[in-house]
């Protein structure tokens, strides 16, 4: 299923599996000024092509490597064999070989399986700055739904391009392995730009987004306190989800355990941690960030984040 609407000079491509003739998940492409702005998944990519087809295109980039962003690459680089893919340092190893991802049943079953693109970009390589005829978009490092997760900030219009850094409404589910910590710190940094109009994913814009960026970012605290004081009462997980969400939803079931409640309430739980270990001396602090320093070298990166997908965006 695909679904086409315009924002003035910005063009938003909706793309969705169906069932029985109704949309599961929503996920968003846009085109502006000869972007393109993530690419869709695998199961629409005829469709998006079709939608590309009476525009021009200068160049394809990549928020993220999942497969609902990346999946139309290899239909795009088939139909524009010249046009540039761009994508994060971090993004292109997966890009470039798709079986690096750790799909999950029902996200191969959702989307489909992505195919490798092997002529990508890095945006290290244009120092972070995409340019079109009219636009500027600087890259912002939004980490939190994955390592690699970059927006796009056009700063002449206060435009923010933000992938999945977004997600509208309060969170009733969330993967084993999310960083709570990144995706609030992303959201903070997505706020302290102020845009004027927000892109997100699901493809639902916000046209006035400081408000709601700000209401996100208090749902979230405002549920790892609740956290915190069911924990102080020692509540055990399973308990603490029947008295905040009345139990898991069928989500749970339908990704075999990726997504749920119990999750939610366990990265809360990592995050006030994380919190009261800041309470700590300075000297005890820095010496415990030194003990837990990355074994890697040539990650220098001092966000911690790690993968999660979501379903059902707002």
């Amino acid at each position: 299923m695909i679904h086409v609407e315009h924002h003035g000079p910005v063009i938003a491509i909706r793309m969705a599996r169906g069932f029985l003739g109704r949309p599961i998940d929503w996920t968003t492409a846009y085109w502006v000024d000869g972007l393109l702005i993530d690419a869709g998944p695998p199961c629409t990519a005829r469709q998006l092509l079709r939608v590309l087809n009476p525009l021009h295109l200068d160049g394809i980039v990549v928020t993220h490597a999942h497969e609902d962003h990346m999946g139309g690459l290899p239909a795009l680089r088939a139909r524009y064999p010249h046009v540039p893919i761009y994508a994060s340092r971090r993004t292109v190893p997966f890009l470039q070989e798709p079986s690096r991802l750790a799909m999950q049943l029902y996200r191969r079953l959702l989307w489909g399986r992505p195919k490798p693109v092997r002529d990508v970009i890095s945006l290290d390589e244009v120092d972070e700055v995409l340019r079109t005829p009219s636009y500027c978009f600087r890259v912002v490092e939004t980490p939190g739904h994955s390592r690699d997760h970059i927006s796009l900030y056009e700063p002449t219009q206060r435009w923010i391009f933000s992938g999945d850094a977004f997600v509208g409404g309060p969170e009733r589910h969330w993967p084993a392995d999310s960083d709570l910590f990144a995706v609030l710190s992303s959201l903070r940094t997505l706020a302290s730009l102020r845009p004027e109009r927000l892109f997100p994913a699901s493809g639902n814009v916000r046209r006035t987004p400081l408000p709601e960026l700000h209401e996100k970012i208090g749902l979230l605290l405002q549920l790892t306190r609740a956290v915190a004081r069911l924990d102080a009462a020692g509540l055990t997980v399973s308990e603490m989800v029947t008295a905040l969400f009345n139990g898991e939803s069928s989500l749970r079931w339908w990704t075999m355990g990726h997504l749920s409640a119990a999750h939610l309430i366990e990265a809360c739980r990592s995050y006030n941690a994380l919190m009261a270990q800041d309470d700590r001396p300075m000297a005890s602090r820095e010496a415990s960030r030194r003990y837990n320093a990355p074994s890697d070298p040539s990650d220098t990166s001092t966000n911690p984040s790690t993968d999660y997908g979501d379903l059902f965006r707002s």
